[in-house]
């Protein structure tokens, strides 16, 4: 904090109030020590202004910082969530597939079956039909 011109005070003194005053009188000394007390008592309030206001400068760091973090974990939980949901849609999938193709190989098992059945039936009608000629003949 500056310090308070003597002359000045003086001069300001005698235009407000009509009083003259000298640079040794007492009421100069009043006037330095409520400058020192007015010194004493603004210094810690000048830090801590000084303080907050660095504080204040470095919040909104803080709170893109916060964010960020906040937008990280979210996007963290809905990639999870998604990822699970994904995983989900697969095993459905894999499950109605192999349902599927299960049943298709039921279907072609049983068509092979009647198949094989038609066959050895033609060829007992086709072995006993050449039974019956070779007598015939």
């Amino acid at each position: 904090m500056n310090n308070i011109d003597p002359k000045h005070v003086i001069a300001e003194v005698a235009a407000r109030h009509g009083v003259k005053i000298d640079a040794d009188d007492a009421m100069m000394a009043i006037v330095s020590l409520n400058q020192l007390a007015l010194m004493e008592l603004m210094t810690p309030l000048i830090e801590s202004m000084k303080l907050i206001g660095s504080e204040l400068e470095e919040s909104p760091r803080m709170a893109d910082y916060r964010a960020s973090e906040a937008l990280v974990e979210e996007v963290r939980q809905v990639a999870a969530a998604l990822r699970a949901e994904i995983q989900n849609d697969v095993e459905r999938a894999r499950a109605n597939f192999c349902k599927s193709l299960t049943l298709e190989l039921n279907a072609v098992r049983r068509r092979v079956t009647r198949l094989r059945a038609v066959s050895l039936i033609c060829a007992g009608i086709l072995f006993s039909f050449g039974v019956w000629m070779g007598w015939k003949l």
